[in-house]
């Protein structure tokens, strides 16, 4: 864990602020929530995202899609990988997405599809967002490998897409 340097002190009420340069960092905006833990003698505060409390049942349909398409895909929140399928686990599971790719997700266009650098490669990626409410969470990511986006059954995406957003609205 890297030090800052920055002291900050606790107010009457228990309240400390996150500097500015970090909340930048990791683009945190007003009102979003921030989870806490414990570990031995410090207080880790964590960017909170209800993607990370979802079942099993995602996974489940993420392996499905890639046996039918042999695509990889992935559940993103707005900054991390959350989820992938077997082909992408130990590539792309909880790594941070690229800047330009967190800012094509909240754009919550019904979907993208685009050619960028993700991680070192140039890939087609395909992007759905998955909104709660009137809010982004995050995104159902394919990169294209095998089975191009427009062969694609789009009813069964759009499915995959709105069981992952039930899971979310479980979640609340």
């Amino acid at each position: 864990m890297k030090t800052t340097g920055m002291v900050r002190r606790i107010d009457e009420l228990g309240r400390i602020v996150i500097p500015k340069e970090m909340r930048k960092q990791l683009m945190m905006k007003e009102g979003e929530s921030i989870s806490f833990s414990l570990e031995d003698d410090k207080i880790i505060l964590t960017k909170f995202s209800m993607l990370n409390k979802m079942g099993p049942t995602v996974q489940v349909l993420l392996e499905g899609l890639y046996t039918k398409y042999h695509n990889t895909f992935m559940i993103c929140d707005r900054q991390n990988v959350i989820a992938s399928s077997s082909d992408g686990l130990a590539r792309y599971q909880r790594k941070m997405l690229p800047k330009d790719l967190t800012l094509l997700i909240e754009q919550q266009e019904k979907q993208i599809e685009i050619t960028m650098d993700f991680f070192d490669e140039s890939q087609k990626i395909t992007i759905y967002p998955l909104i709660n409410g009137q809010e982004c969470q995050g995104a159902l990511l394919m990169i294209t490998k095998q089975t191009p986006y427009y062969m694609m059954d789009e009813t069964l995406l759009e499915f995959v897409n709105e069981v992952i957003e039930q899971e979310i609205e479980a979640c609340v």
